[in-house]
């Protein structure tokens, strides 16, 4: 029987190696083929804090693309390693594939749906064909995958070699196999407190075509990273290694990638110019949207009256003030229409009453204006003085005379006298005494004659 058993194994692998490791001339895989390592979840509590759940994929040109296999040998070795040396294997699921993890056992284990498993396409019970199989030589990294503890890294690298497959049938194609919208085949579910590297020898069938069959060792991680390689965009993704056109800005509200843009006004998803002045209303005071505003004259940004003139017309002040005026009329001597009087004053009353003038002198006696009248000493307004007969301007005593009415002096000196009078001998009325001597004694007592003889 143990016989029997082993032949069938041989008869077996030999069978897988024929169909999915056997040497021939197979297409390398095109250009857009590649391995991405992707997380599914950090775990930060529980039994799995520190570690982190990863998924496998071949990541795919089309839809229809289709995973057969994914193995490896001594020339296309197939490897899983994790830094830390180990990952881990839950109790609840006792398989290599996510075949056991059912919606019972996920109630029951939670933390079943972080199992390591290898795959193609499945991740529970009800995804996972019946007829996923594996099929190894001397290397089965399955034992990797069970119930009995955490995995380790391992290599699959002997002669035989090893896949787990699923059998393309184009006439009923399992879902499982295809690329589908995302372009994405998982072939493995690892989770682990280290990096994951490795490489994983692959089958496919592109569109679904047998005839279309590549065949060819990817490196895990060797998918370029999409995303915004540009360092000032708003989205800048450090790790992306090809740009994807994803780039964004900030619109002006400060969104990556927003809508909001500037209107006409510099306002973020402003209205734009609805208003008046476009951006904005009038401002208080202004007359014109440039912020002019009406000057003295009523023109809106005008300069208003100008330099020298009292109007908005361009008039100026007259000699009386009055803008744009005649000035004063001919004939007048003020702006009040008055006229010079008699004394050269503009609107003045003239000669004051009583003066002669008009500095407000008067006439005096000689009829002078302002004049000083009759000079001192002078008896009129000729300059004459008084005579000495008291005739003002008068020549005086007469030559001859002794006094102003024509007298002359008698023979007594007295002016207009009558001399000596009648039987007097001289001016005081003497007489002529007995001796012929005017005004004498005659002869004197005791003498007999006037000369003094007296009688012997």
């Amino acid at each position: 029987m143990r016989v029997l058993f082993t032949a069938l194994l041989i008869l077996c692998v030999t069978a897988f190696q024929a169909q999915f490791l056997a040497p021939g001339n197979f297409d390398p895989a095109p250009d857009g083929y590649c391995v991405s390592i992707e997380e599914v979840t950090s775990h930060d509590s529980g039994e799995l804090a520190g570690q982190t759940t990863y998924r496998l994929y071949l990541n795919c040109s089309n839809e229809g693309d289709v995973l057969s296999s994914a193995g490896g040998d001594v020339s296309n070795p197939y490897i899983i390693s994790s830094t830390s040396g180990e990952w881990y294997n839950s109790e609840a699921n006792a398989g290599w594939s996510a075949e056991n993890i059912s919606p019972f056992i996920i109630g029951v284990a939670p933390d079943v749906v972080y199992d390591s498993y290898l795959t193609i396409g499945a991740d529970d019970s009800e995804s996972t064909p019946s007829d996923l199989n594996a099929v190894w030589g001397s290397v089965d990294p399955t034992v990797h995958f069970d119930a009995d503890g955490p995995g380790t890294s391992f290599e699959v690298n002997d002669d035989v070699g090893g896949v787990v497959f699923l059998t393309y049938d184009a006439n009923s194609p399992l879902d499982v196999q295809f690329a589908g919208e995302d372009l994405k085949i998982m072939f493995a579910q690892i989770t682990t407190a280290g990096t994951l590297s490795g490489q994983v020898y692959l089958q496919v069938f592109m569109n679904g075509d047998q005839d279309q069959e590549w065949r060819d060792l990817l490196t895990f991680d060797s998918c370029p990273i999409p995303g915004c390689t540009d360092s000032t965009a708003c989205n800048y993704d450090l790790e992306a290694t090809e740009d994807d056109g994803s780039c964004e800005e900030l619109d002006c509200a400060g969104v990556c990638g927003g809508d909001a843009i500037l209107d006409a006004c510099d306002i973020c998803n402003g209205p734009g110019a609805v208003y008046e002045c476009g951006c904005a209303d009038l401002a208080d005071g202004a007359c014109d949207c440039e912020g002019n505003v009406l000057d003295e004259c009523g023109v809106c940004g005008g300069e208003g009256i100008a330099d020298g003139a009292c109007d908005c017309d361009g008039n100026v002040l007259d000699e009386c003030g009055v803008c744009g005026g005649d000035g004063i009329p001919d004939g007048d001597c003020d702006c009040d229409g008055n006229m010079e009087d008699g004394c050269g004053v503009c609107g003045g009353e003239g000669i004051a009453a009583g003066a002669c003038d008009c500095d407000g002198n008067v006439f005096d006696e000689c009829g002078v204006c302002g004049g000083n009248g009759i000079a001192e000493g002078a008896c009129d307004c000729d300059g004459n003085v008084l005579d000495e007969c008291g005739v003002c301007g008068g020549d005086g005593i007469a030559e001859g005379a002794c006094d102003c009415a024509g007298n002359v002096l008698d023979e007594c000196g007295v002016c207009g006298g009558d001399g000596i009078v009648d039987g007097a001998c001289d001016c005081d009325g003497n007489v002529l005494d007995e001796c012929g001597v005017c005004g004498g004694e005659g002869i004197a007592d005791g003498a007999c004659d006037c000369d003094g003889n007296v009688l012997d």
